[in-house]
């Protein structure tokens, strides 16, 4: 930002000794900057002449707040020549305010070339008067700039429909177009100078808006693409040719007005992790949308029990081995609770006897891998639902250890796949508690943003998260007693109860 950075190299400045010279600068919209100025001595000057000498600055729309700001210029003259934008009204303040009224001549401040791309008044009063009621000209030869007002708003949460009354200058054909000028503004203390340069920076979004077809019809605009539930300051200018040679010099100009536009719904939350501190319990916690679209009133938090994929029964897990899966906790979290978690479970997996071929292994693993990856895609987009187990049988031999697979569930008779119920939760903080859940089972969670107005505009979508709470550690033994029958010469039949509740699928039993 140009003006900020000119003000804090320059801002403490009280007094030039010589002349101060304001030449082919672009970028200056206000002389602002220097804000503690106060006297200008002109031991030198330009040509010998001036102490102030303002040329060719196509930006510049203001020299100082005279309501805040006193300069004096004890000797020498003033000096402006081909500021568009610079209102013959500033610079007849400024005379006045630094005792140099007098000393210029019409050459040395040429209304032709200052002021005539601008909608100015060109009376006594300072620059407020353009956005104030209408005042009377100090100067006879003069016009005056007449208020435009606002007659009629419509506002959406990305755009705002704005009318004024019409402007009918005493010459309708010097009137050109409008000129609309809005920008982001949080507070309503802005002004159409302060902290604004012609490179852009912090500055006004400019809007041109040609006359309406009908002299009749009010002129209007369509502010388009702007932010949902932001406020927004507005203000319009007519375009109008200058005559200043002849003293018809005629302006409109509305005051700044302050317009938010409607709430939306907002993005969705972000960064989203869970953890299980139990095997009922699961913690989440997210960030706030980037875009809250109105004010955060809470979040919805749904949640769903996944069922384990049935596909995994294909796998032969007594020759391959068995990883379980875990409820360890995002290390996002800052503590050490998730790979204690998994360590300890792993801990609890018995090993199984290896294969004969290392190779023949490593291929079902990689084999594993991929339907792996493509249960957990599966998963998500179509949730699957559990089948029904039959009771389990397994035959062992007199050898030490060894291990019998469960009959895969039949897949026969029509029963309809079961539906999980779907609960929900609204809470007001970043962080949510899911309890009585059940243990060793994956559950998705979603959570969606809502602002002031969702009754109207909905949450936001959702963002979710998978997660498992942890195994409950007596889940998995033996109800009752183990029977036995022989069932040859060398071998035994072993009946055994299932586990009435266990920690997901039942996919192999350890028989030692």
């Amino acid at each position: 930002n140009l003006a900020s950075e000119l003000q804090s190299s320059l801002g403490l400045i009280e007094t030039i000794t010589g002349f101060l010279k304001i030449k082919h600068s672009f970028a200056l919209v206000s002389l602002s900057f220097f804000k503690n100025l106060k006297l200008i001595r002109g031991d030198s000057m330009v040509d010998g002449n001036y102490t102030l000498y303002v040329l060719d600055n196509q930006n510049l729309q203001q020299l100082w707040d005279w309501s805040h700001h006193v300069l004096s210029i004890p000797v020498g003259k003033m000096y402006f020549a081909f500021n568009p934008k610079l209102c013959l009204a500033e610079i007849y303040r400024m005379e006045e305010v630094t005792g140099t009224k007098g000393r210029q001549n019409k050459a040395e401040i040429n209304p032709r070339t200052n002021g005539d791309r601008a909608s100015c008044e060109y009376g006594d009063g300072d620059i407020r008067q353009l956005r104030g009621p209408l005042s009377e000209p100090c100067h006879p030869s003069t016009g005056k700039t007449q208020t435009l007002r606002f007659i009629s708003n419509v506002t959406e949460s990305d755009r705002i429909f704005l009318k004024w009354e019409r402007y009918r200058p005493p010459e309708y054909r010097d009137l050109l177009s409008f000129i609309v000028y809005y920008k982001e503004s949080p507070f309503q203390n802005v002004s159409e100078y302060v902290g604004q340069d012609a490179c852009g920076a912090q500055s006004w979004n400019v809007l041109d808006v040609e006359l309406p077809l009908s002299s009749e019809q009010a002129p209007g605009v369509a502010l388009l693409n702007l932010r949902p539930w932001t406020q927004y300051a507005i203000f319009v200018r007519a375009i109008t040719l200058t005559t200043a040679e002849e003293g018809r010099n005629y302006g409109a100009q509305s005051e700044v007005v302050y317009i938010r536009t409607m709430p939306a719904a907002p993005t969705v939350p972000r960064d989203v992790i869970s953890m299980s501190n139990s095997s009922s319990h699961i913690v989440v916690r997210w960030k706030p949308p980037t875009q809250r679209n109105g004010n955060i009133t809470y979040y919805l938090v749904l949640w769903q029990q996944l069922a384990e994929d049935m596909e995994l029964y294909v796998n032969d897990y007594c020759h391959k081995g068995l990883k379980l899966p875990t409820s360890s906790a995002d290390t996002r979290f800052g503590d050490g609770d998730g790979p204690e978690v998994e360590q300890d479970a792993e801990e609890r997996c018995c090993p199984c006897r290896p294969a004969d071929g290392q190779l023949r292994m490593e291929g079902e693993a990689e084999s594993f891998q991929k339907k792996f990856e493509n249960f957990l895609h599966n998963s998500i987009i179509i949730p699957r639902t559990p089948k029904r187990r039959r009771d389990v049988v397994a035959v062992t031999s007199p050898a030490n250890a060894s291990s019998a697979e469960p009959p895969v569930p039949s897949r026969a008779g029509g029963e309809p796949k079961p539906d999980f119920q779907i609960f929900e939760d609204k809470v007001v903080r970043d962080r949510a508690v899911l309890s009585r859940l059940r243990h060793f089972t994956e559950y998705r969670i979603d959570i969606h943003a809502c602002n002031h107005a969702a009754h109207t505009v909905g949450c936001s979508a959702a963002t979710f998260v998978f997660a498992r709470t942890m195994p409950e550690l007596q889940a998995d033994n033996i109800p009752g007693n183990v029977t036995w029958e022989p069932a040859g010469k060398n071998s035994v039949l072993l009946r055994w109860e299932e586990p009435r509740n266990p920690n997901g699928l039942i996919l192999k039993y350890e028989i030692k």
